[in-house]
């Protein structure tokens, strides 16, 4: 998929069909620098734990940096459903 087709899906929870098949649920989202745009994807729990400040400064991250070519198609759900 496109970046400007992904841009509205970040930081909501969707259904994601990945390019090896699989259909995964989470939250996309972007980080910037000076050097590159990268878009990561975890789990909604996740997600949360990392941008609440609940969880501190854990020493596993499970997120998962993934490339536009990689992300077949897009869903948003609602995770309270």
């Amino acid at each position: 998929m496109k970046y400007t087709d992904l841009k509205s899906y970040f930081n909501h929870h969707c259904k994601i069909r990945l390019r090896s098949g699989k259909e995964v649920f989470g939250v996309l989202w972007e980080e910037m620098n000076d050097a590159e745009r990268a878009i990561y994807f975890a789990s909604f729990i996740e997600h949360k734990k990392r941008y609440s400040g609940l969880e501190g400064n854990s020493a596993e991250d499970l997120s998962i940096k993934l490339s536009e070519e990689e992300i077949l198609g897009i869903e948003p759900v609602d995770p309270f459903s």
